[in-house]
């Protein structure tokens, strides 16, 4: 099919909003059907009774998903207290549901704060992990339930913001591959209890806002989503950017690595840390990671430190 044309063309991000009953597939399909363009993909699948911000990459932004899969993501929701269902939402079979009075807030408080930090989490049988080949969520469909190793997930903050009835709304904070349902049910366990998720909005990805996001109607033309577009080194703004001069961009689209010496850099780098190589109008040419070489600690850090390329644009 024919590549779209605009500003963007070799490849560009956006900011859509995923509806309730869609999957991610779902989304990531209309973004192809309104842009002609085959050349699509998400960057971390959202349940199809969530809703949300959902990043999706066009052409050569592909590239970049597993960079923006590491961005925090903020969550906004409510659970129903006393409700326990096989998927931990309110689309799975209920196994248990009683009336149960709230613990009084600071209890609530308590337990969400007891679930911050790094934890561990069993994944759902409804994730879209694999177990010997096939996804767990598809062994679930066919009531096979297999055993899960816990997993390590960071939970930055998780938020009572209020309680009526049975249904608590709260805030999560998060890292990639932690599950919010599970989170939920954790909840209720600490509480001596059970509780599932009612409804979920996903309303941040790092800098990405729900407010900000596109949706994806169906009179939505191509030069609307172009509009929207974010062209990959702004998508990626929260790392650092290390200008290549012109004479060097070539070489680096070759894959020769620049030595720092040459490039324009914003603040000093550290081992570890990843960086956007920049061309002269701000246009992304790779990705590149800092990393110690072996020799003496005392050394100038342009000497002590390597550059990595990860990525090639």
């Amino acid at each position: 099919m024919k590549a779209p044309a605009s500003p963007f063309d070799s490849g560009f991000v956006l900011n859509v909003f995923k509806t309730a009953g869609w999957t991610s597939h779902d989304a990531v399909e209309r973004v192809r059907r309104i842009l002609g363009y085959r050349k699509v993909g998400h960057t971390g699948t959202l349940d199809p009774f969530a809703t949300g911000v959902l990043l999706c990459c066009v052409g050569r932004a592909t590239k970049l998903s597993g960079f923006l899969l590491e961005l925090t993501k903020e969550y906004e929701g409510t659970m129903l207290y006393g409700k326990k269902t096989r998927s931990g939402d309110l689309a799975g079979e209920v196994l248990e549901d009683r009336e149960l009075p709230l613990p009084p807030p600071p209890e609530l408080e308590a337990a969400a704060h007891g679930l911050e930090g790094e934890i561990l989490q069993i994944p759902p049988m409804v994730s879209a992990l694999k177990h010997e080949g096939q996804r767990l969520y598809q062994l679930a469909r066919q009531g096979i339930t297999v055993e899960r190793a816990p997993r390590r997930v960071f939970v930055e903050s998780f938020r009572i913001l209020g309680a009526e009835g049975r249904r608590i709304r709260f805030r999560v904070r998060c890292g990639r591959g932690t599950y919010v349902r599970t989170l939920v049910e954790d909840f209720g366990a600490r509480l001596g209890a059970t509780a599932c998720v009612e409804q979920l909005c996903r309303t941040r990805v790092g800098r990405f806002a729900v407010e900000d996001a596109v949706r994806l109607e169906e009179s939505l033309a191509a030069e609307e989503l172009h509009r929207r577009a974010l062209s990959m080194a702004e998508a990626l703004q929260h790392l650092p950017g290390w200008r290549v001069p012109s004479y060097w961009v070539r070489k680096l689209r070759e894959g020769h690595t620049p030595p720092w010496v040459v490039l324009e850099l914003e603040g000093r780098p550290q081992a570890g840390d990843v960086g956007r190589l920049l061309g002269a109008e701000g246009d992304l040419i790779a990705l590149g990671r800092a990393v110690l070489t072996p020799g003496r600690t005392d050394r100038p850090w342009q000497d002590a430190l390597g550059l990595e390329l990860l990525r090639v644009i």
